[in-house]
């Protein structure tokens, strides 16, 4: 851990004047952006126009990813995440080299999370405010500096034209092979994986990602959820899923993630709910949000890393935070009493690759501390254990 930790723990809770930024809600329906017709084949090239020198970068940085996570499957450490972190924070928006953790701990989160809904209806920013051409250059600059990135997708429901949160109209169904918006699916597929495609790093090789397609899949919520498709139908979907971005596109510097809600998974059969399968799946993640139950943290993944551990996948907490975020009754020694101690001292639960925290969006809704909240000294003392990881720890010696 860098000198800088050490001072920043001392220094984090010094005040800091924040602006108010909108809360986060689900979008409206929104009129997706027309398409190719039904009957029209896709023109998409088969794979990316990669030179010899920028396909063998691109599989040693995937391979370097891979590893890594890996290597911290089998340790009692693990990395930082944290979702549209240098993209904007409490009180502020789009700065260079910036972000609530890096103002807090002196370095930003090893994991950089982000989302592409929106994307898939031709919009220039996503759902958050994160316009793609800044998340594009977000991606590149944490590549740049060893840091990892993962992206989920709030996909809209292309069969309503709703937001991911419109389950009023099964969709799943209508969308796999044979159904009669499959080719809108396609299409959603082709605009993510141009976005992909462009995300290269300075020697031309694409950069890995780990994709987190259709995530809490256990709840209701979202249109792809337990109530609103079979279980074959949500198989199928991933599996296509899949197999257009890394086989039809070539995007060979993908990992899946797979992420039930940690709710939902009191056994092994509840976390392997839907699962597509080993040659689909390169992550097991789970998302989970709490207050102070210990227990309700810890047994989820508790079971997720067995489970992990029996495909021989690397695990992570692909989300987690306060339910609700932060706020002025949370405790000051949350983030140490409630979070880190019991994650990294469990013999079992300690050995996922990586945690990472929902979005700082605004003082009425973030889930890390910034400078000056009242459990940012606290943050700042985890932050500084050589057990949590930033980016600045990267790569693993």
């Amino acid at each position: 851990m860098g000198w800088i930790r050490g001072l920043l723990a001392v220094l984090a809770g010094s005040p800091l004047a924040a602006c108010v930024a909108s809360p986060d809600t689900p979008m409206t329906q929104t009129t997706p952006v027309p398409l190719a017709s039904p009957s029209q084949p896709s023109d998409k090239p088969s794979s990316p126009a990669l030179s010899e020198a920028e396909r063998e970068r691109t599989e040693q940085a995937t391979q370097s990813l891979r590893n890594t996570l890996r290597a911290l499957s089998q340790e009692a450490r693990f990395l930082l995440g944290h979702e549209d972190s240098t993209a904007y924070g409490v009180g502020w928006s789009q700065d260079p080299d910036r972000s609530d953790v890096k103002s807090l701990c002196g370095s930003h989160p090893a994991v950089h999370g982000w989302d592409l809904f929106r994307l898939e209806i031709g919009q220039p920013e996503n759902g958050d405010g994160v316009n793609f051409e800044l998340m594009r250059t977000r991606i590149r600059q944490a590549h740049q500096r060893g840091g990892i990135n993962t992206i989920s997708w709030h996909v809209d429901n292309p069969v309503s034209g709703g937001n991911a949160w419109d389950n009023s109209t099964r969709a799943v169904e209508h969308i796999v092979p044979g159904g009669a918006h499959h080719r809108r699916y396609i299409d959603y597929l082709d605009r993510v994986a141009d976005f992909l495609e462009s995300c290269r790093g300075d020697s031309g090789e694409l950069i890995p990602i780990i994709f987190r397609p259709f995530h809490e899949h256990t709840g209701s919520w979202f249109w792809w959820g337990a109530r609103h498709a079979t279980d074959a139908d949500y198989v199928k979907l991933w599996r296509f899923t899949v197999d257009h971005l890394r086989t039809t596109r070539g995007l060979k510097q993908l990992l899946f993630a797979f992420s039930p809600g940690g709710g939902d998974v009191d056994s092994e059969a509840d976390y392997l709910f839907r699962y597509p399968g080993d040659d689909y799946v390169d992550v097991m993640g789970i998302d989970i949000y709490y207050d102070d139950d210990v227990a309700s943290l810890l047994e989820p993944i508790q079971i997720m890393v067995r489970v992990a551990e029996k495909h021989d996948k690397p695990a992570a907490l692909t989300e987690f935070g306060v339910r609700d975020g932060l706020t002025e009754s949370t405790p000051p020694n949350w983030f140490r009493e409630y979070f880190f101690e019991p994650l990294a001292n469990d013999p079992t639960a300690s050995r996922i690759a990586y945690a990472l925290a929902w979005r700082n969006a605004s003082l009425e809704h973030f889930f890390l501390p910034y400078p000056g909240h009242h459990t940012a000294a606290d943050f700042a003392k985890v932050c500084a254990d050589e057990r949590l990881l930033l980016e600045e720890d990267l790569p693993l010696e």
